[in-house]
C-alpha cells in the first residue's frame, strides 16, 4: 500500500475538478446557450459570464467573464478572460484562457495558452474503450498538454494517460495509469503512475519524484533531483466465481423503480410529468437550479448540526435523533428517487431519438435502465447518480417555479378556397 501522503493529491485533484465544475460560478451567469450546435462567432464579444450546455459549442469569439460548457465537444478557439469549467466526451482549449481551467471528459487536449491552473480529469491509457466515436467523430482519450501549449500555474492531472509536451510554469501533479512527459515544467514534479515514459527533451526545474511499479530511465540533466519511490504489487487473486447477487441487485433496483414509478404515474402523474417536461424543455435552467441546490446542501451538514445541538439542549435527546435520521433519510431519499424524474426524461428522449413512442411508464422503464446499467461502471456509477440527482433537483425547482411553458397543439384552420 502506498503512504497516505502520497495518495492525497491524485485523488485531490479530481475532486478539485468535479467539485468547481458542480459548485463554482454557473449558478449565476448571466448569459445562456443551448441547442445542437452552439457557436459563439470569431469577433463577437458577450461581456459576461457564459453557461452553454448543447451537443457540440465552439468558442470562436470572446469571453469578458467565467464560461461554463457541458455537451458531447467542447472547442475554445478565441478568448476567455476568467476561469472555464467544461465537461464534454472531448474538451479541447485551443485558445486562450486567463485564469484556470477545470476541464473533465474522456478527453482533455490543451493546444493553447492558460493563465492559471489547470485542473483536468480525462480517461485513456490501457483498458480504455477505443475508439470513441461522438457526433461522428473520434475522441482523443487522456490529460494531453501539446507541443506549444502553456500552463502558466501549476497542473493538476488525473486519469488513465497524461502526456505533458508543453510548458507549465510552476508545479505538476499527475495520477495516471500513464504518464508522458516531453515538456518543461517550471517547479516541482510529483507523479503517481502505473507507468511513465521521460524523454529527453522533459525538463523539470525542481524536484522529479515519481511513484511506480518499477524505475524508469531518466535521461540525464531532467532534473537536479531525482526520486523514486516503488509500489508495491499487489497479489493477484483469481476472479471470483458468478455470483446470483451480481445480477440479483440490479434486477431488484429497477423492479423497485418500476414499481414506484407505476405508482406514481397511476395515482399522482404530474409528480413526475410536470419536473420531466421541465428537464426536457429547460434542460440548461435545471441544471443550474440543481447546481446551486447541491451548493446548498455542502452547508446543510454544519447547520444540521448546529440544529441537533438546539434540539438536544432544549427538547432533550429523543427529538435531536429523530431530526438527524429524519434528514439523513431525505437526502438518502433525494439521492435514491432522483432516477425516476431523470429516467422519465432520459426515455422520451431516447425514444423521440429513434422515432418510436411510447408510454409515460415504458420511457421511465427504458430511462431508469439505462441510468442503472452506467451506475454499475466503476469509478464513474458515483458521478452518474451524481448528474441524475442535480438534473432532478433542478427540473423540481424548475416546475415548481412555473418557468417553462407547455407547448399547445392547436388546430391549423383550413384555407378558404378561392
Amino acid at each position: 500500500m502506498l503512504p497516505a501522503k502520497k495518495r492525497v493529491w491524485p485523488f485531490a485533484a479530481l475532486v478539485a475538478a468535479i467539485i468547481a465544475l458542480l459548485v463554482a460560478g454557473p449558478a449565476f451567469a448571466a448569459e445562456f446557450g443551448s441547442g445542437d450546435t452552439y457557436r459563439l462567432p470569431a469577433g463577437q464579444v458577450i461581456e459576461d459570464d457564459l453557461t452553454v450546455m448543447a451537443q457540440e459549442i465552439y468558442i470562436d469569439g470572446k469571453v469578458d467573464g467565467d464560461l461554463v460548457a457541458m455537451g458531447a465537444y467542447v472547442e475554445i478557439n478565441g478568448v476567455v478572460t476568467g476561469d472555464v469549467l467544461a465537461a464534454g466526451a472531448e474538451v479541447r482549449i485551443n485558445g486562450v484562457v486567463e485564469d484556470d481551467v477545470r476541464a473533465a471528459g474522456a478527453g482533455v487536449i490543451v493546444t493553447g495558452r492558460i493563465g492559471d491552473h489547470l485542473f483536468a480529469a480525462a480517461g485513456g491509457g490501457e483498458g480504455a474503450f477505443s475508439p470513441v466515436q461522438v457526433s461522428g467523430r473520434s475522441v482523443v482519450q487522456g490529460v494531453r498538454i501539446e507541443r506549444g501549449a502553456t500552463v502558466d500555474g501549476s497542473a493538476y492531472l488525473f486519469g488513465g494517460e497524461a502526456l505533458i509536451d508543453g510548458a507549465i510554469a510552476n508545479d505538476l501533479r499527475a495520477g495516471a495509469g500513464t504518464v508522458i512527459l516531453n515538456g518543461q515544467v517550471g517547479g516541482d514534479a510529483t507523479l503517481d503512475v502505473s507507468k511513465i515514459t521521460i524523454g529527453d527533451a522533459a525538463r523539470v526545474g525542481g524536484v522529479l519524484s515519481y511513484t511506480a511499479p518499477e524505475a524508469a530511465s531518466v535521461p540525464p540533466g531532467v532534473a537536479s533531483d531525482v526520486r523514486f519511490e516503488q509500489r508495491e504489487q499487489p497479489q493477484t487473486t483469481p476472479a471470483p466465481a458468478f455470483r446470483p447477487g451480481q445480477i440479483l441487485r440490479p434486477l431488484l433496483m429497477l423492479a423497485g423503480f418500476a414499481l414506484l414509478g407505476w405508482l406514481l404515474l397511476r395515482f399522482t402523474p404530474e409528480a413526475l410529468r410536470r419536473p420531466a417536461q421541465a428537464l426536457a424543455l429547460r434542460p440548461g435552467e435545471a441544471a443550474l437550479y440543481g447546481i446551486a441546490a447541491l451548493a446548498l446542501l455542502f452547508a446543510v451538514p454544519l447547520l444540521s448540526v448546529l440544529i441537533f445541538l438546539a434540539i438536544l439542549l432544549f427538547w432533550g435527546w429523543f427529538p435531536a435523533l429523530m431530526f438527524a435520521l429524519l434528514l439523513t433519510a431525505a437526502l438518502v431519499l433525494a439521492w435514491t428517487l432522483s432516477p425516476l424524474i431523470t429516467g422519465l426524461w432520459a426515455g422520451k428522449a431516447l425514444l423521440r431519438a429513434t422515432g418510436r413512442e411510447a408510454n409515460d411508464f415504458l420511457a421511465l422503464c427504458l430511462g431508469v435502465l439505462l441510468i442503472v446499467l452506467l451506475s454499475l461502471i466503476p469509478w464513474v456509477g458515483w458521478l452518474v447518480g451524481l448528474a441524475s440527482l442535480v438534473f432532478a433537483l433542478g427540473a423540481l425547482i424548475v416546475a415548481r417555479r412555473g418557468a417553462f411553458d407547455v407547448p399547445v397543439m392547436t388546430a391549423t384552420p383550413a384555407p378558404t378556397p378561392v
